[in-house]
């Protein structure tokens, strides 16, 4: 049938599931959901927020959210809250009555309630009014495909004031989704412990946490850590061309951006303190246990616009600056993630285009971000060398082209001259006494070896093809284990220590092989399986003797032994790959793995988790890393059962290949 021409307006008449559908999108999870209900009491400009949990570890529990801001009369409910995306907030200004930044822009408040519980209970009270406004939602009925949005009706009513004493609002949201964890409201603590700028003070602001199953996380976690670190560096950027830099508490200095292009990211501030991540330097901060846990919650760099984060940057496992990958091109100077505190400060008026995305997960990835990084880069290796001027001072001082920096602390006192403890200077006496010696008993067992080779060459020659074939496969078994004692042996008597700082070039994956021969025996008896293997590279080579290659996988692979004996399943994989200038290796084995509480201290010289051991292989093996501009580090990724170590040395590249990338 021919239809009629002619023409008319029409408008759009959604379904009620695009709520839940732009709700999933905005809000990821729900640590994310109840931060953004704090920040709407924030905006409500409230002194006070209190977020109750009860019996939320399994499914069905209740979440209040109670403040004693402006709150909200019929008008501002009907008129406001029930148009999501409506920017009239206080009147549309930017302001609040406190001069507070308004933070929320795109109303996500009732789908970060959605996104909590099945149900919602809004009471809230305008101040100097009698009475309160009440309205209840349940999120699932928007949850069809058959009614429009504008079908589904959820209840309201103005009674006199009873619930709340003075004013404000309190959401009390029931038949939670999920169940709550213990690592879930460790990480809502922090979040919310970090929620304001440590650039200001918002002491009219104040965020109490309470719940019946955890209530050793109830309240802020502290920040007293931090003006203990060992390293701090206070740098402004004008927005145009000067930074000024303070570093450790000393005079502030001045940096003219020298690039062609400015950045153009605007004004900002950044605070950011190091840490060293061994034993000794933790414990002069504080208990090593509770300093180690507060770095794990702590660590990362953080934004705050106009005094709030913007998440999820800081976050742990959030290394949006790339920390992590930059500190693999140079291990021995640059910070890791793990290793660094920061807070950057940007306002909405003068850093207009640091934006943030549509679902509140970080900022816009446009040209202001990337000035940004470059920004911080800037401000961290300023950080990064006044730290090697206190770690390697000698090295600082042959090193050309870095700021002159000062390695006296605070108190213009120049750092004490390190000494080593008495035990740990005799684990070392007696480990070089033991290497001395079996490089001279390797050194005297290589002329009998040759011995043993020559009177089986004389016995296969006096034999000229006779004799039984058993006899035969005897001295043909016994040539082998002959050659297979001389590989032996020279694998220990190239570690002479005339030869230590003489350096070879080695095929990674060649030596692999052979260092898995000369493992073989103990492999066996140990009833253990061990796998080696290169990817992404047919050829991979390092500057190493072969020698000492081998001492540093025999060092990991006896530790794994050691561990593996226990164990129905017992394997070790050792896997290389290049990683841009370096080479990656990873010793995994299928044992009982290292606990996160020792990680740190099993590289100690005397530190031993296993009943017996001396404590001195895995110091040794970051001895041999570190003497070769590499790094060793254990690699806790929640993938791996058992203990994985992880290598960086620097390749060697042909002189073609270099040539070409010039």
């Amino acid at each position: 049938m021919m239809l009629g021409l002619g023409s008319g307006s029409i408008a759009f008449n959604p379904r009620a599931r695009l709520l839940k559908l732009i709700g999933a999108e905005l809000i990821s999870d729900d640590v994310v959901a109840v931060t953004e209900l704090v920040k709407n009491a924030y905006d409500a400009d409230a002194g006070r927020v209190t977020i109750s949990f009860r019996s939320v570890t399994t499914p069905g529990g209740e979440i209040t959210i109670a403040d004693d801001g402006s709150g909200m009369d019929i008008d501002t409910l009907l008129g406001v809250w029930m148009q999501p995306g409506a920017t009239s907030r206080n009147g549309g200004l930017r302001r609040t009555g406190r001069r507070r930044r308004v933070l929320g822009e795109k109303g996500v408040g009732r789908f970060a309630c959605d996104k909590l519980g099945r149900c919602l209970e809004l009471l809230s009270r305008r101040a100097g009014s009698d009475v309160e406004v009440r309205a209840v939602f349940d999120w699932d009925r928007f949850d069809t495909t058959s009614d429009v949005l504008a079908d589904i009706r959820n209840d309201w009513e103005v009674r006199p004031a009873n619930a709340i004493e003075r004013h404000g609002t309190v959401l009390r949201i029931s038949g939670l989704r999920a169940a709550w964890t213990e690592r879930m409201f460790r990480r809502l603590a922090t979040r919310l412990s970090r929620l304001c700028s440590p650039f200001r003070e918002l002491d009219d602001f104040t965020i109490m946490l309470e719940s019946d199953e955890f209530p050793h996380y109830a309240g802020e976690l502290r920040s007293e850590f931090l003006e203990q670190a060992p390293y701090r560096i206070d740098a402004a950027f004008d927005g145009h061309e000067c930074l000024k830099i303070r570093l450790n508490g000393e005079p502030a200095t001045s940096d003219m951006w020298s690039d062609s292009r400015h950045p153009c990211c605007g004004p900002i501030r950044a605070r950011i303190f190091a840490f060293d991540l061994e034993t000794e330097s933790l414990a002069r901060i504080g208990p090593r246990a509770e300093v180690r846990a507060w770095l794990r919650e702590w660590s990362g760099i953080s934004v705050y616009r106009d005094g709030f984060r913007v998440w999820p940057y800081g976050e742990p496992h959030d290394d949006w600056l790339r920390l992590d990958q930059r500190r693999v091109n140079n291990p021995v100077e640059r910070l890791s993630n793990n290793q660094v505190v920061g807070f950057i400060e940007i306002s909405r008026d003068q850093n207009p285009d640091l934006r943030d995305q549509t679902n509140r997960e970080g900022l816009l990835h446009n040209e202001a971000l990337v000035d940004l990084r470059r920004l911080l880069y800037r401000v961290l290796e300023r950080l990064e060398a006044a730290r090697q001027a206190v770690r390697h001072p000698m090295a600082h001082v042959r090193t050309r082209g870095r700021a002159r920096l000062s390695s006296q602390d605070s108190n213009g006192r120049a750092p004490m001259p390190s000494r080593v403890p008495p035990r740990q200077l005799e684990g070392w006496s007696e480990l070089a006494a033991a290497g001395q010696a079996a490089a001279l008993v390797s050194r005297t067992l290589r002329p009998l070896v040759s011995g043993v080779r020559e009177h089986v060459d004389h016995l296969r020659d006096a034999m000229n093809g006779n004799g039984a074939p058993a006899s035969r496969r005897a001295l043909d078994r016994l040539e082998g284990l002959v050659e297979d004692l001389s590989s032996r042996v020279d694998s220990v008597v190239g570690m002479h220590p005339e030869l230590v700082t003489s350096r070879r070039t080695i095929d990674v994956g060649a030596e692999l092989e052979r260092a898995r021969m000369v493992l073989r025996p103990l492999l066996d008896a140990g009833g253990v399986r061990m796998e080696v293997g290169i990817r992404g590279a047919r050829l991979l080579r390092v500057e190493i003797r072969a020698e000492t290659f081998h001492h540093l996988l025999c060092i990991l692979a006896r530790n794994s032994l050691e561990w593996l004996r226990a164990r129905r399943h017992r394997k070790i994989r050792v896997t290389a790959r290049p990683l841009g200038e370096w080479c990656e290796i990873v010793l995994a084995d299928t044992g009982p793995g290292i606990p996160p509480r020792i990680a740190g201290r099993v590289f100690e010289p005397l530190f031993s988790a296993r009943d017996g051991g001396r404590g001195m292989g895995l110091a040794v093996a970051r001895a041999i890393v570190e003497l070769h501009r590499g790094d060793i580090s254990i690699i806790h990724d929640g993938r791996r059962s058992g203990a994985a170590f992880r290598i960086v040395l620097p390749r060697k590249r042909a002189r073609s290949t270099i040539a070409r990338t010039e």
